[in-house]
Parts: C-alpha cells; sequence; structure tokens
C-alpha cells in the first residue's frame, strides 16, 4: 500500500467508526422509546455542562437591589466596586478579566459604549427570574455563535409574563437612597406584555476613616431612570419576543482617597448617560428534527463626561462626548440526527461605531463576524459536545499623517475550537468537563479612548480547562451537596484594567503571560421540618493568578492586579412560616493593586456580613436588609473606601 494512502485510510477508517457508533447510539435511543416526537426536545434541553451556580430571585428572602448584589453570591467571582449606590460596578471570573465575561440577557450579549465593560448598577433585576453564570459553556440548541465565543458567561434570564399583574415596590435608606419601581403584566389576547420602570436616586454621602480622621464621601450622588418594555407571543411550533430597554442618569465620581488638606474638592467629575437598547428573537421549530433561531440587537449609548473645573482648580478642563451605535443580528440553526446527536451552525454580525468631539479622536468602526459549528452527542448518563468558532474583525479607523487623514484598517481573527463532557455515573455523583480556547479584542476604549487608549494593546488569547464534581444527597427532610471545581486557566497578552485618578481615565496594559490556577468549592445543606427551615452555603475560592510574563523581572511570579488568593462567604438562613431571617458573610484575601506586589499596592484583607429580615402577609412583603453590620473598613478597589453600616427598607405590594 503507498504510504501517502496510509494516513488517508486511517481517517477514514476512524470516521466510519465514529458514524456507526453514532448510528448505534441513535438506534438505541429510538429502541428505547416509540415516542420520538415527545423525546426529541426534552434530551436536547439538557445542557452539556451545568451552570456553576444560579439564583433564583423568588427564592432569595430579600430580592437584590442591584444584579451585583445577586453575583456577589458565586463563587471564584469577584464584583469590582467603586463604593455607593452609584459606583461602577464590574464582574470578572476566576481572574480571566471584566471584559472577557460576556454578559447575556436572554441570549444576546450586552454591550456597553463607557468602556466595554458592562457595569452591572445600570441592571435591575425587576423582571428578572434567574441570573447563572457559566465558566464553560452550556451548550444548548440555538445558541447564539456568540455564546460558544464567551470566556465565562453570565445569563440573564427573564421571567415569563403572568396574567394581569402589578407589582409596587419603594425602597429608601441610608444615602439618601430612593428606589421606587412599578413593573405592569397584562395578557392581550395571544400576547403577553411587561412594562416596567424604576427610579433611583441618592447623595452618595457616607463616612469613611481617612488615614487619622473621619471624612464624608463626596461627589457620589446619582440619579438614574429605567424604563422597559417587553412583548411575548407563542405561535405555533415557536415563539418570540421584544424589548425595548431605556437607562437614563447623572451621577458623580468621587474619585480616589488621596492625602489632601480637608475639605479640599478631591473630585467634581460628572458622567451623563442614555441609552437606547431594542433587542428581540425569534425561534421556530419546524420539524421534529429542524429549527431556527433569529435575533437581533439595536444599541445606542450616549455618554458626557465632564471635569467642571470651576469647582476644582486642579482638573485638567474636559468636557467630552461620546456616542456609540451597535447592530447585531444573529441567526442559529439546528437539525437532529436523530434522537441523540444533533448538529447546530450559528453565525453572528456586529458593527459597532464609536464617535466622539475629543480632538483628534479617530473615530472607530469594528464590523465582527462569529461562526459557530457546534455537535453534541446526548444520553442520559453521557453527553458530549465539540465546538469550532471563528471570529474576524475589521477596525476602520482615521488617523492623521503628515497634515492630512487617512483611512486605516486592520483586521485580527481567530479560530476557537472546545471539547465538553458530562457524565453522570449515580445518583449521588456529576461530573463534566471541558477545555476550550478563547480569544478577545482590546475594545474601543482600550485602543482609542484618548483619555485612556492604548493603541498598541495586543489581543488577548485564552487555554481554559476545568472539571466539576457534584456529589448530592437528599431525603424527606435534609439535603446536601458538594462541589468541586479546579481549573486552570493560561492567559496570553492578558488585557488589564487599571484605575487612575478618575472611574473614567483608566490606565490598559498587557502582561505577556498569566497562569492561572485554581479551584472552587461549594458546599450546601438542609433542613425542613414543618413550618421550619434551614439552609446554609458555604463557599471558597482559591486562586493563583501569576504573572509570566518577562523572566527575572520584578513582577515575575506575582500575583496579577486585584485577584485574592483566598476568598469565599458564607449563606445562612432561617425560615418559619412567613418570617425569614437571612445572613450573609464574604471574606476576601489580601491583593495588590499593580503587578509588583510591594507594600506600596498593598490591599489588606476584608471581611462583610450582611443580615436581612422579611415578612410577606397576603400581597404584600417588606424587607429590612442591614449591610456591614460590623461597621467594617475596607476598599475592593485601591483608594476607594467602601461605606460603612447601612441599611434598607423596602415595600412591595402584588396584585
Amino acid at each position: 500500500m503507498p504510504g501517502s494512502l496510509r494516513p488517508v485510510l486511517v481517517r477514514l477508517k476512524g470516521c466510519i467508526s465514529f458514524l456507526l457508533l453514532s448510528a448505534s447510539w441513535c438506534a438505541d435511543a429510538q429502541e428505547a422509546d416509540t415516542l420520538v416526537a415527545a423525546q426529541v426536545f426534552s434530551v436536547k434541553a439538557l445542557p452539556i455542562i451545568r451552570a456553576a451556580e444560579e439564583v433564583l430571585f423568588q427564592e432569595l428572602p430579600a430580592a437584590p437591589a442591584q444584579l451585583a448584589d445577586a453575583l456577589r453570591r458565586f463563587t471564584g467571582v469577584q464584583v469590582k466596586d467603586y463604593g455607593g449606590v452609584g459606583g461602577l460596578k464590574t464582574v470578572n471570573v476566576r481572574s480571566l478579566g471584566s471584559e472577557h465575561v460576556g454578559i447575556f440577557l436572554d441570549g444576546i450579549q450586552i454591550d456597553n459604549a463607557q468602556n466595554m465593560q458592562v457595569d452591572l448598577g445600570r441592571f435591575s433585576v425587576e423582571g428578572l427570574e434567574a441570573v447563572s453564570l457559566y465558566n464553560g459553556q452550556k451548550s444548548m440548541r440555538l445558541q447564539t455563535a456568540k455564546e460558544y465565543a464567551a470566556g465565562a458567561a453570565v445569563y440573564l434570564r427573564t421571567a415569563p409574563p403572568r396574567d394581569n399583574a402589578l407589582r409596587l415596590s419603594l425602597r429608601g435608606g441610608s444615602f439618601g437612597t430612593v428606589n421606587p419601581s412599578v413593573t405592569w403584566e397584562r395578557k392581550l389576547g395571544p400576547l403577553m406584555l411587561r412594562a416596567a420602570t424604576e427610579f433611583v436616586g441618592s447623595n452618595g454621602r457616607y463616612k469613611y476613616p481617612c488615614f487619622d480622621t473621619t471624612l464624608v464621601r463626596e461627589n457620589g450622588d446619582i440619579r438614574s431612570l429605567r424604563l422597559e418594555t417587553q412583548l411575548f407571543g407563542n405561535p405555533a411550533g415557536g415563539q418570540w419576543r421584544l424589548h425595548l430597554y431605556t437607562y437614563g442618569s447623572e451621577r458623580g465620581f468621587p474619585g480616589p482617597v488621596i492625602r489632601r488638606a480637608q475639605g479640599f474638592p478631591f473630585s467634581a467629575e460628572r458622567q451623563a448617560d442614555q441609552d437606547i437598547l431594542f433587542q428581540g428573537s425569534w425561534r421556530q421549530d419546524w420539524s421534529e428534527r429542524y429549527a431556527t433561531a433569529l435575533r437581533f440587537k439595536y444599541a445606542n449609548n450616549y455618554t458626557h463626561y465632564n471635569t467642571h473645573p470651576e469647582k476644582n482648580p486642579m482638573a485638567l478642563p474636559y468636557d467630552l462626548h461620546y456616542r456609540q451605535q451597535s447592530v447585531y443580528a444573529s441567526l442559529s440553526q439546528s437539525y437532529s440526527i436523530c434522537d441523540s446527536w444533533s448538529a447546530d451552525l450559528g453565525s453572528d454580525f456586529q458593527h459597532n461605531a464609536l464617535t466622539s468631539d475629543v480632538g483628534q479622536f479617530v473615530h472607530p468602526r469594528r464590523n465582527t463576524f462569529t461562526a459557530a459549528l457546534a455537535t453534541r452527542l446526548v444520553r442520559e448518563t453521557f453527553r458530549l459536545a465539540a465546538h469550532l468558532v471563528y471570529q474576524g474583525a475589521w477596525d476602520h479607523f482615521d488617523a492623521r499623517n503628515a497634515g492630512g487623514w487617512m483611512r486605516e484598517n486592520s483586521y485580527r481573527s481567530a479560530w476557537m475550537p472546545s471539547l465538553s463532557v458530562f457524565y453522570h455515573p449515580f445518583p449521588w455523583l456529576e461530573a463534566d468537563a471541558f477545555v476550550k480556547r478563547s480569544y478577545r479584542l482590546p475594545s474601543f476604549n482600550d485602543l482609542y479612548y484618548s483619555l485612556m487608549g492604548n493603541s498598541q494593546l495586543e489581543a488577548e488569547s485564552a487555554l481554559q480547562t476545568g472539571l466539576n464534581l457534584r456529589f448530592r444527597r437528599s431525603s424527606r427532610e435534609w439535603n446536601w451537596s458538594l462541589l468541586l471545581s479546579p481549573y486552570y486557566n493560561r492567559v496570553a497578552n492578558k488585557i488589564v484594567a487599571i484605575p487612575t485618578s478618575s472611574q473614567f481615565r483608566w490606565t490598559m496594559l498587557n502582561l505577556g503571560l498569566a497562569d492561572i490556577t485554581g479551584a472552587d468549592l461549594r458546599a450546601r445543606g438542609g433542613f425542613r421540618r414543618g413550618d421550619w427551615g434551614l439552609s446554609l452555603t458555604l463557599r471558597y475560592s482559591f486562586q493563583q493568578a501569576l504573572d509570566h510574563s518577562t523572566s527575572g523581572s520584578l513582577t515575575w511570579g506575582n500575583q496579577i492586579p486585584y485577584i485574592p488568593l483566598h476568598s469565599g462567604n458564607a449563606d445562612l438562613q432561617l425560615d418559619w412560616r412567613a418570617w425569614t431571617l437571612a445572613w450573609n458573610s464574604n471574606l476576601c484575601g489580601e491583593r495588590w493593586s499593580r503587578s509588583a506586589n510591594t507594600a506600596d499596592y498593598h490591599l489588606p484583607p476584608w471581611s462583610l456580613s450582611d443580615v436581612s429580615l422579611s415578612y410577606r402577609w397576603r400581597k404584600w412583603r417588606t424587607v429590612l436588609l442591614l449591610r456591614n453590620v460590623f461597621d467594617k473598613a475596607y476598599q475592593v478597589v485601591q483608594g476607594y473606601p467602601m461605606p460603612g453600616f447601612n441599611g434598607m427598607l423596602s415595600l412591595e405590594y402584588n396584585l
């Protein structure tokens, strides 16, 4: 046999063996149940990788005031918080960085005009059913290509609307906070309508220790208004939804705390935002085997940043306006080869454009194409999924050259394969594992913002591996579960955002190489007898995220910025009839604000405890929430002191 044919025949033999094995699996599945149509969609609805954690808002004793409050309960997640009701809040998962985490609202990714890091403080939990975190990817039927490409994903799932319902809520408390909201739901023939509005107002003033004295945080006020409308339809064999989201805010940036004379205006920076988001989706099952999903989005985000030098003579005079527009479309197709084997093809296109009145601004535009080919084999105790994602992006921008203007183009692309396996050998044991490559482009502000951009930034590439082991037992009165998740991430050209003298101005840096080794541990236990219920959840995260950029340098082998080696939290909840008492504690180990792990950049460990008491009576619910009950002084970000003891009282009415 000619040597050149042997490799071809070997590969052909392997393909034939795989097809025969798959066919036998399909035949076994069809013999197991003659109701093929009833099995097609239920089996493929099972995720390959389960959510690392999920919060169902209806099960919480007190609905969190902000989305960031719910994400703080997750293991391996750091929420960067710059203090107060209006402070910027971003999420970091397993040291990948905020911009490497995709935030998806009903399967469509959310973008942000300010810095491409989604500010979780802008999103309310009103109208949401759950928030879930995936460290790998769930590999579900009819996903978008962007869902496969995300390094980690936070999913916001809208609650199904109710027939003719009204919900009124009023929160108020520390920092002069007032937070009323109204949600109205109504059935309009075959359609369902949900309309909601929410206002948040706060003066942002709170005391904090500063060296040998106590000062009051100034210029941290916020006024924001959110309006949302959603329309749902369920025609035969399909479903569709439309979602209009508008948000407007005006807030102050208090700036970092440094040693200055008492009474000096630390910051007079202000920012106003006007965001409009219109998105929709349509899914149709054309037959028992073939289905499609179409999704689209239009976003228009406006930002006005002003330093007000008349109030702070030391500030540079900036009065800047930015507007980003985004158009997105996605088509997903799924074909069931048999009841156990399916294949998906997804293709996404997105156009982003950023304009500004800043002098010599380059006005970048980016066209991004993402395609994903996925196949999955699903059985009751074993599931396998393989994905191949391609992403290409064209940047167009204007640059000054020899006194004139010239148009410059740049193109970046990447292939991102992944493999996921799930095994459920016993009722009390589940295991899943994944390996994938993810790729993140530098965002517009990384590259082009005149105050913070770094045009020399390289794209970030990550190799992710993870294993999840789940143990669970339950009886009539008690239940317990244990999750152990070791993982390893290797990130090349990691992009790190370092805050400077303002939350609006950042320093963007590439770390040549970061090796991240870690493990998440979560233990849960619950007991219920009669009117009494007790539950306890313990979470621990170990993250060794080391900078391995330049051998022999000062930063070699140091922990990368803002990643604690040890962190964790605990939730304790006691229920009795209509009363619920809940306790939550968060602990964060020492960190450094720079890759140079020296005393100048050291951030001490901190702990935080919250307690809530809620009572339900017919259609009413009242909740008293006390945060930082021990009045601990701490900082999540260096130079940004967090509030001490504070409280919030809420009253809800559901009709």
